[in-house]
């Protein structure tokens, strides 16, 4: 199977997980949101490993999982907080630019990004310019005030680095664990975490009892979406799967517009477009999936933009 559907298999789960995730976090609250999230995904993770009745502990590399776990926790909290404040049109495009940080960590490794790549990567800069254009529009009509703003946009850089640091921390702890044990064990870190935040918050955060199923739900996608990037990780070019999820924004764009009736703006749409086309050319010039052949990283960016464009109109 190719890294590519296993990115694609992550960006559906993670699209409708987010649009799910702006109802309760702005309902209760972001901390209890992830809280719930991460005890129902848990929970899942836990009866699965049971079933299964394997996990093997590599000690030396724990660390890894205890990255993915913190990072994805915090990035989460940060994702739910932005979202509690702000507009879709503004933390999206940031936050689904994780994989042109995730360019930096494999940097540091002693890659060296082609000149198409850099350019990628100067295009998703861009998109965070157009968006921040974007966020002064909604300081004039007053939706949201100038501190507000930086608060959303803060949270929304926040996420994006955790999301990076625990996709790219994740795939290289699945071919040592396990795709669903990787996972499983994130997730264990992430509650000890989160968890403690939690239960010292003053005043005591409320619990979101009445809105447990969908929570339950959003625990499901999100391990499933983990569980995709993660089990990339055991396939050639794993960093195709980190690409292509983050085109998860897509999905709440077209769910908006059929459940909710709303419409996106041109101007967010295209800044959109500019994320999209970059972080699925950032990183790689050639890419094969079965029964398209090879595809340029041109031509795949020149695809999902129209792509984009199409669902926003």
């Amino acid at each position: 199977m190719s890294s590519v559907l296993f990115g694609l298999a992550a960006a559906l789960s993670w699209g409708v997980y987010d649009f799910f995730s702006r109802f309760p976090s702005r309902a209760v609250g972001p901390l209890p949101t992830v809280l719930a999230v991460t005890v129902s995904g848990l929970i899942l993770l836990s009866a699965w490993v049971l079933v299964d009745g394997h996990v093997t502990i590599v000690w030396s590399k724990l660390w890894l999982v205890a990255v993915t776990g913190i990072a994805f926790a915090l990035g989460t909290w940060a994702l739910f907080a932005a979202y509690a404040l702000g507009p879709m049109s503004v933390v999206d495009p940031i936050v689904s630019g994780y994989p042109a940080l995730a360019m930096v960590f494999v940097v540091a490794q002693g890659a060296r990004p082609s000149a198409w790549q850099w350019l990628a990567i100067a295009c998703v800069m861009a998109g965070v310019l157009f968006t921040l254009r974007g966020g002064r529009h909604h300081e004039a009509s007053g939706a949201l005030t100038k501190t507000e703003m930086r608060i959303v946009l803060g949270f929304s850089a926040l996420a994006a680095l955790g999301f990076a640091v625990a996709l790219s921390a994740g795939q290289v702890a699945a071919p040592i664990f396990g795709d669903i044990e990787t996972v499983w064990l994130s997730r264990i870190f992430g509650l000890f975490v989160i968890g403690p935040i939690f239960l010292r918050r003053t005043p005591p955060a409320p619990l979101p009892w009445r809105w447990l199923p969908l929570l339950a739900l959003m625990g499901a996608l999100d391990v499933g979406a983990l569980a995709a990037v993660a089990a990339a990780g055991n396939l050639p070019s794993p960093e195709f799967a980190t690409v292509v999820s983050s085109a998860f924004g897509t999905i709440p764009v077209i769910l908006a517009r059929v459940f909710l009736k709303r419409s996106s703006a041109l101007n967010s749409s295209s800044d959109s477009t500019i994320f999209t086309a970059a972080t699925f050319s950032s990183r790689w010039e050639t890419l094969e999936v079965p029964g398209m052949g090879s595809i340029t990283g041109l031509r795949l960016s020149t695809q999902a933009s129209a792509i984009w464009l199409g669902a926003a109109w």
